[in-house]
């Protein structure tokens, strides 16, 4: 989207529009100062329109949080406009929930405020140039491109740090990330204004107002009938865990039965769920394709589409099961794909240590604090006293599987010193709740562009807004009691799911699968990986690399986290260093007017908070 003030930036505006369209992108929406372009399948887009004409548009989908939920139409959003944005944004977040983008300009001579729905489902950039606002969920090339655009090579070591934490800011200077749950505003949208974060809606302490069974159960109906309301064909894929046959049964009870169901499984014993899933589409009535995969080799060509993410991606790894996921798509004709994605963050499946730790420091619980103490312990086949011991510190203990299974440590830098906003405000939580709350910024991977994406609307119920605020609400030590992980949940569906999941303690397991994947990439791992860019900057330790990178040393260490995010990393740092030096090359011969900055540094620039 372009937005421009009154005036002179008017011609800069329409040299971008031209410039766009020449690089194949279509206007979507057009108004006075503002112009909304997109490129392949459009997304859903509704203009707000309020006394002074369209002063805005919500990119996305947008539901109402009424009883009876639906579909918020332009109709329905007549007038926000009208009102103050902070006003606009707050209603948004209390009254609606979905996927979506907000951008709010009702006065043209002042710069627009930008609101990204709590769950990031679209990913929203913004940047600036002579008057002109740029807001997009990628950076195109050409005239409309970020002016002065600069690795943040601090940043990246932060995301190897914790790459499973990357939904932050990208390590881009010169565009303005707009956070989940967050608005920006003020030149250049410099200031920032937090309106949601998962902290607080958080419940530990010794609160027992809780909702309950039935109110989970609701909502998690409400939810995936609302998704699922207009769907053409759905497709469900079923892993045979819990978190997918809740959605794969649960659209069968709000009376939208699945078209075509998918299973993926391996050779190996821990990697094949397929009687589970079965089962699964046996109760929801769906007929369930199963399909094997096979370890696959990595080569450049699998990094293309996660190199080009303004956001480093690390959602399209997979290739095989990207493209067998797309093509289920195609041979079904689904426009929509749900996914079970999120149960075990909003469910909460989470480490024993923090559970007890959540205990012991007086967290509300259902029935005796002891026994569901020696009910964690009997779940992980450990005493009391190591759990509790263990909880105390605060670190895994020697039977813990985070001690069995150490990083290879091939990272310099060992902590990032740039969290997300999120775990920070979550600091006062208890322990568990803490982790549910990172489990959530994990998530926030899960909105990296993939096939899939691109040929049908990607589904995920459980990480809506309604269900991450209602779990969030339960204690840690309510919704992961007993000597089951996921209890609350497990109870709360257990009449429509199999006994066979219900009962389940295991996990499926691909490690040995992705283990064999990245053995039998190695022939290209090494050269782009050794001979890289993280190696030359320092960000790598090559020697502890070169080791990680043998088939013998994978045998005994499991690096693949390691290893597939410094690949992934790499290949984003040379795709982004290739196009800021194009950029500047054409400018300096005066083929584009935009200029690149110098060399890489990290931006300091903080975003001032709203009051």
């Amino acid at each position: 989207m372009l937005l421009h003030e009154p005036g002179q930036p008017g011609a800069l505006f329409e040299a971008m529009v031209a410039d766009l369209e020449a690089r194949g992108w279509s206007q979507a929406l057009k108004a006075f100062a503002l112009a909304v372009l997109t490129r392949g399948a459009a997304p859903p887009m509704q203009p707000l329109t309020g006394s002074r004409g369209v002063g805005g548009v919500v990119v996305g989908q947008v539901f109402s949080r009424t009883a009876a939920p639906t579909r918020l139409e332009a109709a329905d959003l007549a007038g926000l406009i009208d009102h103050d944005p902070d006003d606009a944004c707050a209603w948004l977040i209390d009254k609606a929930w979905g996927g979506y983008v907000a951008v709010l300009a009702p006065d043209r001579r002042a710069p627009p405020t930008v609101l990204r729905d709590p769950t990031g489902a679209i990913e929203a950039f913004l940047w600036a140039r002579d008057g002109v606002t740029a807001i997009g969920s990628t950076i195109p090339e050409g005239l409309a491109a970020p002016p002065d655009l600069a690795l943040d090579w601090d940043r990246i070591a932060d995301i190897l740090a914790d790459p499973a934490r990357s939904g932050g800011a990208p390590p881009l200077t010169g565009v303005v990330d707009i956070g989940p749950g967050a608005c920006r505003f003020g030149a250049s949208g410099q200031e920032e204004r937090t309106l949601w974060s998962p902290a607080r809606f958080a419940v530990g302490g010794r609160r027992r107002d809780w909702p309950s069974r039935a109110q989970m159960r609701a909502c998690v109906d409400t939810t995936i009938a609302t998704l699922a309301a207009g769907a053409d064909k759905i497709v469900c894929e079923i892993s045979g865990g819990l978190d997918s046959a809740i959605v794969a049964t649960g659209l069968t009870q709000v009376g939208r039965r699945a078209d075509r169901a998918i299973n993926f499984y391996r050779d190996q014993p821990e990697a094949d769920e397929r009687a589970y899933a079965q089962a699964a589409a046996d109760r929801a009535g769906v007929p369930l394709e199963t399909v094997r995969r096979e370890p696959f080799a990595l080569d450049a060509g699998a990094f293309e589409r996660s190199a080009a993410s303004v956001r480093p991606n690390f959602n399209a790894l997979d290739p095989g099961y990207d493209e067998a996921l797309t093509q289920a798509l195609a041979r079904t004709g689904a426009d929509v794909l749900f996914t079970g994605h999120g149960g075990d963050v909003v469910f909460l499946q989470v480490g024993a240590a923090s559970l007890a730790a959540d205990l012991l420091t007086g967290a509300p619980c259902e029935g005796s604090r002891l026994r569901r103490l020696a009910e964690v312990a009997r779940r992980t086949r450990r005493s009391v006293w190591s759990l509790g011991i263990e909880a105390l510190r605060r670190r895994p203990g020697r039977v813990s599987p985070e001690a069995l299974s150490p990083p290879v440590g091939i990272f310099r830098r060992v902590e990032p010193q740039r969290k997300h906003a999120w775990i920070l405000e979550a600091r006062g939580q208890t322990a568990a709740k803490q982790a549910q709350i990172a489990g959530l910024v994990t998530s926030l991977t899960l909105n990296g562009a993939t096939g899939r994406a691109e040929r049908a609307r990607l589904a995920h119920p459980l990480l809506s807004q309604p269900v991450i605020e209602l779990c969030l609400g339960i204690p840690a030590t309510v919704l992961s009691a007993g000597e089951t992980e996921r209890s609350f949940a497990r109870e709360a569906f257990a009449d429509r799911l199999p006994p066979a999941i219900v009962e389940r303690r295991s996990k499926g397991d691909i490690s040995v699968f992705f283990g064999r994947s990245l053995a039998a990439s190695l022939d290209f791992l090494r050269p782009f990986l050794l001979e890289g860019r993280l190696v030359a900057e320092g960000l790598v330790d090559a020697e502890r690399l070169d080791t990680a990178l043998s088939v013998e040393a994978m045998v005994w260490k499991d690096a693949t986290v390691e290893i597939l995010a410094a690949a992934t990393l790499e290949a984003w740092v040379g795709y982004w260093e290739g196009r800021i030096a194009a950029a500047r090359l054409q400018g300096a011969e005066g083929g584009a007017p935009a200029t690149v900055s110098g060399p890489p540094k990290a931006s300091s620039r903080k975003a001032k908070a709203r009051r």
